[in-house]
């Protein structure tokens, strides 16, 4: 059994800050900062240090065993340990407290050096990017020069986003996870609702309660606002498949006097309710009021792209190889925000892998639901260079033959990459791959291919016009819905397209249709009826008259079969008759 990182101790450092203290963007001043932050895995190289921020609520504590405990309780403890996603056998793994939160980092709560106070309503205020340079600083006095990687969800995704475009020499690679650039207006409505819930308890007082009564400040403001948030961490379908309309269990045995109390408090016994309270209190005992208005005022104020005029200006900055990952029914984090800023960085050149999981369970399923995000994080951190096979080589010989040596391309419905290997080893081109499948999409990554989890059906819109030299459909066109929009998207995104498909009219389908009267399963076509992946029957005719009529032009056409008497007819020019394979060359008619 793989038994994790072991025992990990939280470590504090006072960053060296200039004579009279760190000034912030805002202009305000600080004069002591101290940063809590845990590490694990091999030894620090200069080569190998992965720095993970976390969510907005987190803390350093990602993986491992603290002090006194029996058994792991990192967040992500999942994917951060021995031949895991994040390798630490391999990596030297870093993680700190948010600068203004309340896990040791410093923030409201903390001492004031010049009153020997909690700093409460005097913190100071503070920008999104003053808190990621807080980590930099850490990072620069733990004799980090570079990182391997940075990686964050969610928040801790808009720091990633923030730190490769301000500062885009300081990591080779980025993931940023069910994240955005900036938050949406619906986000925006529940952190401002959020917020007023904690200001407008009269225990908040202006942030100065430390000292106070219990201490314990605006607990029902604080509860309240992690009841609204918590809401949105799930799907609407995860919630009503967990709770639907069900009761707590012991509403029935609930005394007279009990219920009394809740109705005349306008409470009810529905188990989402129950939840609610649970998660509330939970927080509040482990969360401080002040540090969550900072940092979720912080984090609603930032824009990537402000900075710098626009998204793609910001974006034209980042270095870093990058991917991007979104979550089905993310309603704080849409699949659309994430293809913005993969579309951004694809208008600037970058290199980037973009992948939508459809996990369903909503914004945490990126802490919960983390299988085919481990396959896709070890792939793109750790990809390896598959051999290439004689038996591969020859399989797709007539596509790779039309691609001309060190070209751009792009590999629609690429599956596990292989064409895409042999051009790289045999061609010398750099190739991307599109793929829906999620298995399939973790191979093409972990062979060191950026690609992009889309349905051709539905367009590939986040690619921009004209990005690719070549632009491949092996074996898709006949498995598509919608085969001439197909070649319209291809011929779009690249100059030219090479298309390869099953000829249907071949003599030993015609015989067999013919003498049998039953569809053909060979080698060309390995599958029954009703499980086959191909939903049209193409000919070469037919592609012909598809590309006349939509003002295509075809450049060159191979016609290849397996068999002796489809070459002979392959000889005497009968290709429709004798071909099994067909691959074509087509352009925009100018």
């Amino acid at each position: 059994m793989n038994e994790g990182v072991g025992i990990v101790e939280s470590k504090k450092l006072v960053l060296n800050l200039p004579e009279g203290g760190y000034r912030f963007e805002t202009g305000a001043i600080i004069e002591k900062i101290e940063v809590a932050y845990e590490e694990c895995g091999a030894p620090m190289r200069d080569d190998n240090v992965i720095f993970i921020c976390h969510a907005l609520t987190g803390d350093a504590h990602v993986a491992g065993i603290r002090p006194g405990e029996e058994k792991p309780s990192g967040w992500w403890e999942a994917m951060v340990g021995p031949g895991r996603a994040i390798d630490t056998n391999r990596y030297h793994v870093i993680c700190a407290n948010v600068f203004g939160g309340c896990s040791g980092t410093t923030g409201p709560m903390s001492i004031n050096p010049a009153t020997n106070k909690p700093y409460g309503s005097s913190f100071p205020r503070y920008t999104f990017s003053d808190a990621v340079d807080v980590y930099r600083m850490l990072l620069k006095q733990l004799g980090v020069k570079k990182l391997a990687a940075l990686i964050g969800g969610s928040y801790g995704g808009m720091q990633v986003m923030d730190w490769i475009t301000r500062c885009p020499d300081e990591m080779e690679k980025a993931c940023l996870i069910a994240t955005s650039a900036s938050l949406n207006t619906q986000a925006l409505a529940f952190d401002v609702v959020g917020r007023a819930s904690i200001t407008d308890d009269p225990k908040w007082n202006f942030g100065d309660y430390y000292l106070e009564g219990d201490g314990k400040g605006p607990a029902i403001g604080l509860a309240s606002a992690r009841q609204l948030a918590h809401i949105t961490y799930l799907s609407r379908e995860l919630l009503q498949e967990k709770f639907q309309r069900a009761l707590q269990k012991n509403f029935v045995e609930a005394p007279a006097d009990e219920r009394a109390k809740r109705d005349a408090a306008f409470k009810t016994y529905f188990q989402i309710e129950s939840y609610l309270d649970y998660q509330a209190m939970k927080f509040v005992h482990r969360f401080d009021a002040n540090s969550y208005l900072h940092i979720t005022r912080t984090m609603d104020m930032f824009d990537a792209g402000s900075r710098y005029g626009s998204l793609l200006a910001a974006c034209a900055r980042v270095k870093a190889k990058c991917l991007v990952v979104s979550y089905q029914n993310d309603i704080l984090f849409t699949e659309r925000q994430s293809k913005d800023i993969t579309e951004a960085l694809l208008r600037s050149g970058k290199t980037v892998s973009y992948c939508h999981l459809e996990a369903g369970t909503g914004h945490d399923s990126f802490l919960t639901d983390i299988e085919d995000l481990s396959g896709l994080i070890a792939g793109f951190l750790n990809p390896r260079s598959p051999k290439v096979m004689n038996w591969q080589r020859r399989l797709f010989k007539g596509v790779s033959e039309m691609v001309s040596p060190s070209s751009k391309v792009i590999d629609i419905g690429c599956g596990d990459g292989s064409l895409l290997d042999v051009l790289r080893a045999d061609k010398g081109v750099t190739g991307d791959g599109v793929e829906i499948d999620i298995d399939k999409f973790k191979e093409t990554v972990s062979s060191g291919h950026m690609a992009f989890w889309e349905d051709a059906d539905e367009g590939l819109d986040i690619i921009p016009d004209r990005h690719y030299d070549v632009a491949i459909c092996s074996d898709t066109l006949q498995e598509v819905k919608n085969p001439r929009g197909l070649l319209a998207e291809a011929l779009r995104i690249a100059d030219e397209a090479i298309v390869s498909f099953p000829n249907f009219a071949a003599y030993r389908i015609r015989l067999t249709l013919g003498l049998r009267g039953r569809l053909p399963v060979s080698k060309a076509l390995p599958f029954q009826w009703y499980d086959t992946p191909n939903i049209h029957c193409i000919t070469l005719k037919d592609f012909k008259a598809l590309c006349k009529a939509d003002g295509i032009e075809i450049k060159e056409v191979k016609a290849f079969s397996r068999h002796f008497f489809g070459k002979i007819l392959l000889a005497l020019g009968f290709k429709n008759l004798g071909a099994s394979q067909i691959v074509a060359r087509i352009t925009r008619r100018v």
